[in-house]
């Protein structure tokens, strides 16, 4: 009877990982492969940003918000382990708050004393060109304007996975 109760719950958390990741994949818009999408941002600072500015850059577009748990775990490691590290003209890091007001991402930003690059996308049109839930969510553009990595949600070692991927395709 107790194996018979052991099967069944383990049927039940695969199914539902299972159902997790197909909602995640039924989330996500953008793709590995896939063109990055048209857009135009704000930083805190006022000025404007588009992905015309991207043009034959790598780049890692970081999508979080100032209430996300693991966005609040990731965001040390962008700014110690690629922004103040991957010192390169040829890459750039726009990190885009979704779907929250100026004061609260700059008092966080100011908070944490993060010196990355930090957009608004208030009412979230940007991510929606992305994705349609869950963050963090990560995109590495390789310098040809196509996705290279996509990834949701933190995991150390798929962020240090992408760091590498970063480093060799800045190396092309």
């Amino acid at each position: 009877m107790r194996s018979k109760l052991n099967v069944i719950v383990l049927l039940i958390f695969f199914s539902s990982l299972t159902f997790a990741q197909d909602d995640i994949n039924s989330a996500t818009i953008k793709n590995v492969g896939d063109n990055i999408p048209a857009f135009t941002t704000t930083s805190l600072n006022g000025n404007s940003f588009s992905f015309e500015a991207l043009k034959n850059k790598v780049v890692l577009i970081n999508f979080w918000a100032t209430w996300c748990p693991p966005c609040k775990a990731e965001l040390p490691l962008l700014q110690k382990h690629i922004y103040d590290k991957i010192k390169d003209a040829n890459f750039t890091l726009p990190c885009i708050s979704r779907g929250e007001k100026e004061e609260v991402v700059k008092k966080f930003i100011e908070q944490y004393k993060y010196t990355f690059p930090v957009y608004l996308d208030t009412e979230a049109k940007t991510y929606n060109l992305f994705a349609s839930k869950y963050i963090p969510r990560n995109f590495v553009i390789g310098k040809d304007g196509k996705i290279k990595w996509a990834s949701t949600g933190f995991v150390q070692k798929e962020f240090e996975k992408m760091i590498k991927l970063i480093e060799e395709e800045l190396k092309k």
